[in-house]
């Protein structure tokens, strides 16, 4: 593919003109079940859609987490390319309340971009981060 070269300003009238609705991310999952339990029942996201082998939550307005049963492709192996973050207003909270309902959660540190941190890891061993700013 062949890329127009454009301007800054030219490229910023052209996607104020396009509008995204909502955002989602759909992750594989070999480990099904126990995959549907954390992000319902641990992260407490609300499911917006299901189908066998599809549930789809809500994590906020306008932006979903689907979850897709692992069917033998399309699936790498290595889950540490990629990190679920989220910014939460309040978070020694969610520390506090992740730690109570599931075993990995992190302590709290300082990240070196300005940021306090801690992470867990969800049954297919993908890395999700919490995290406010200072």
């Amino acid at each position: 593919m062949t890329l127009k070269a454009e301007s800054f300003g030219e490229r910023s009238e052209k996607m104020r003109s396009l509008s995204v609705d909502s955002f989602h991310t759909v992750l594989f999952c070999r480990k099904w079940d126990a995959c549907v339990q954390f992000y319902r029942d641990i992260l407490e996201f609300i499911p917006v859609d299901e189908k066998p082998g599809f549930v789809e939550f809500q994590v906020v307005p306008g932006s979903h987490i689907g979850l897709l049963k692992y069917v033998g492709k399309h699936v790498s192996k290595n889950n540490a390319s990629f990190i679920l973050s989220f910014r939460v207003e309040n978070l020694e909270e969610f520390h506090k309340s992740l730690s109570a309902r599931c075993e990995g959660v992190t302590a709290v540190k300082q990240h070196p971009w300005g940021a306090r941190i801690f992470e867990l890891r969800d049954p297919e061993e993908r890395r999700l981060e919490f995290w406010t700013p200072l």
